[in-house]
C-alpha cells in the first residue's frame, strides 16, 4: 500500500509557474517546492534573482508592460502545467499604467502554450464600499468605481476571454508575516469608517486555498478569500494594537461611513 501511495504522489507532481514572486509569490513557491513540485518564478528586480534561485525556484527576470514583455516569457511558459498570475496593478507607483492591457498581452502569450490550469489573483476591491455595508458573494457582479477596482474588473474579464476555464481568486486585504496595517494606523487620529467591517485574509490561509485549487480539491471558477473576523474596523485594529503593544489608533465617530462585507461560499478549516 505504501509503495502504491508513493507512485500516486510522484505522478501528481506538477510544473508550476508563478508570475510575481514577491510577498505572496515567494512563500507560495516555497510551499509548492516543499511538496515536491517544480516551480518557475518571475521577479521584476535583478536584486531578487539570487534569493529566489537559492529557494529552489527556476527564476526569470521579467517585466510585463502594456505593449512589450521583457524577459524569456516563452521559456517561462514552456512545459508549465499550472500558471499563477500574481501581478499587482501597480497604480500607486504609476497612476497612468494600463493593467488590463498588460494582462491581455500576457494572456496572448499564455494562449499559445498548452497550460492545463490558470489562476489569476485579483482583489475584493472590484466591489464598491457603500453606506449600508452591502454583502458581496461570488454570485455578485463587480461594481467598483475606483480606478484600481475598474482595472481589476477589466483584467479579470481579459483573463477569462483568453482562458475561459481560469480560476479567479479575490483575496481581501493581505496580512501575515511582517505585514499588519495596525503598524501604520498606530497612534493616528481621525480614522474613517470605525463601524465598517474588515475584509482581511492571512497569507498562510490564502496559500492553502491556492493549494486546494491547484490540487483539484476546490473547483469553483471564482473564489473570495477572507478569513479574519469580520468585526468593525475599530474593534479589530484596537485589539491588534493592544496585542502588539502599540499606541491605539483613534477613530472619527461622526460623519458618513462606507464599507462592505465580502463573503465566500467556501471556508477552509485550518
Amino acid at each position: 500500500m505504501l509503495k502504491k501511495n508513493k507512485i500516486v504522489q510522484k505522478m501528481t507532481k506538477k510544473k508550476i509557474g508563478i508570475l510575481g514572486c514577491g510577498w505572496l509569490g515567494l512563500p507560495l513557491a516555497q510551499s509548492f517546492i516543499e511538496q515536491g513540485h517544480a516551480v518557475k518564478g518571475t521577479t521584476t528586480q535583478a536584486s531578487k534573482l539570487e534569493r529566489l534561485t537559492a529557494a529552489g525556484i527556476e527564476t526569470y527576470e521579467m517585466v510585463v508592460r502594456e505593449t512589450t514583455i521583457t524577459g524569456a516569457i516563452s521559456t517561462f511558459l514552456a512545459n508549465t502545467q499550472v500558471l499563477i498570475i500574481n501581478m499587482p496593478p501597480g497604480l500607486r507607483a504609476d497612476p497612468t499604467a494600463n493593467f488590463p492591457a498588460k494582462i491581455r498581452l500576457l494572456m496572448q502569450r499564455v494562449q499559445a502554450h498548452k497550460i492545463e490550469q490558470v489562476l489569476f489573483v485579483s482583489s475584493t476591491s472590484v466591489f464598491e464600499d457603500a453606506p449600508n455595508f452591502p454583502t458581496y458573494t461570488e454570485d455578485d457582479t463587480p461594481n467598483a468605481s475606483s480606478t484600481n477596482g475598474k482595472q481589476l474588473m477589466e483584467a479579470e474579464l481579459a483573463v477569462r476571454s483568453y482562458y475561459h476555464t481560469a480560476t479567479i481568486i479575490r483575496p481581501g486585504g493581505l496580512i501575515g508575516g511582517d505585514r499588519n496595517p495596525v503598524k501604520m494606523l498606530s497612534g493616528k487620529t481621525g480614522l474613517k469608517n470605525p463601524d465598517a467591517p474588515v475584509n482581511l485574509v492571512n497569507r498562510d490561509y490564502l496559500i492553502e486555498i491556492i493549494h486546494k485549487i491547484v490540487n483539484g480539491e476546490l473547483l469553483q471558477p471564482l473564489v473570495h478569500v477572507v478569513n479574519e473576523p469580520q468585526i468593525t474596523r475599530k474593534e479589530y485594529y484596537i485589539k491588534q494594537a493592544i496585542d502588539a503593544d502599540l499606541e491605539l489608533p483613534q477613530f472619527e465617530e461622526n460623519g458618513l461611513q462606507i464599507g462592505k462585507f465580502v463573503r465566500s461560499g467556501f471556508k477552509l478549516g485550518l
